[in-house]
């Protein structure tokens, strides 16, 4: 390592911090890792948890405060499980490979639990890499169809009251920031790209019960957390950027694995399979609908 790298690296503030990332090495993540470590102080520890075939990916990314975890295992939940059993701060960052935070929300979101102590566990908002929420209600009339669909179909709570919540249905729905005016709201679930938790009340077994792609796991995750009763919260003042997902076109087989995955989280949640059974068929009538009506042609 570059002398004036170990110098810098040398007169920051350290946070007592582990940071863990379960990626299989994507090309976001040096970006993910060159913003964590770019402000006036920086984690204590960043572990990479990736699995032997892929560590390869990886090696030239290690640093002083960066560390790569090999792990038994492959899969998002049971390589961050792994990763959660080798941190060694008092405070565990969860992050995905394509988060991007700040060093001032950082700090804020480090010192937002501080304060409120053990049993709570805190995320920022979700914005893509310019300014748009990634979790914005709709007004007007696309917002009061949005309204009837999530009450009649999935049983959810009416306009901003679903915020943070999780519908009899299993589906879960994100806080909008210009609709809070309190620095904290309390949900029932957190995305699970960024949440910051102290290390004791980590969730650290593989909790995901399915093979293949986790869906649902943030969903998942939050019920265990709600269960031994810790609390959640959404921070509306921070904010962390990942790229905006593509619309999602999922193939017959992917729709059935989600499917699977939500059932396990309506039993986990005390839900309702009828109100489940109900939005996936509205849902795969909504897709399928997409499908074959032509797009609009855009003018130009």
């Amino acid at each position: 390592m570059p002398f004036i790298e170990i110098a810098r690296i040398l007169t920051k503030e350290i946070y007592p911090l582990s940071v863990v990332i379960a990626t299989l090495g994507g090309d976001s993540l040096p970006n993910t890792l060159a913003t964590l470590n770019s402000g006036s102080a920086i984690p204590a520890e960043i572990l990479i948890c990736i699995p032997e075939r892929e560590a390869g990916r990886v090696t030239a990314l290690q640093r002083d405060n960066v560390r790569v975890v090999v792990t038994p295992c492959r899969g998002q939940v049971a390589q961050r499980a792994f990763g959660f059993g080798q941190t060694g701060q008092p405070l565990v960052l969860q992050m995905d490979d394509d988060i991007l935070i700040e060093p001032a929300h950082l700090r804020a979101l480090i010192e937002s639990l501080q304060r409120l102590g053990r049993g709570n566990v805190v995320a920022p908002i979700y914005r893509d890499l310019g300014t748009r929420c990634l979790h914005t209600y709709m007004r007007g009339w696309s917002g009061r169809v949005q309204d009837v669909y999530a009450a009649v179909i999935c049983g959810a709570k009416w306009g901003m009251r679903r915020m943070g919540t999780v519908s009899p249905a299993g589906v879960s729905y994100g806080v909008d920031e210009k609709l809070c005016s309190e620095p904290a709201v309390q949900t029932e679930w957190l995305p699970g790209g960024c949440v910051l938790s102290f290390r004791e009340d980590l969730v650290t077994e593989a909790f995901f019960p399915f093979p293949g792609k986790a869906y649902c796991e943030d969903l998942i995750h939050s019920i265990l957390r709600r269960h031994r009763g810790l609390k959640l919260w959404v921070l509306p003042q921070l904010y962390c950027q990942t790229a905006a997902p593509p619309p999602q076109v999922l193939t017959w087989k992917e729709m059935r694995n989600d499917l699977r995955a939500r059932r396990h989280v309506v039993q986990l949640a005390g839900g309702s399979q009828m109100r489940l059974a109900l939005w996936f068929a509205a849902d795969a009538l909504r897709r399928g609908l997409r499908t074959l009506l032509p797009r609009r042609r855009q003018p130009g």
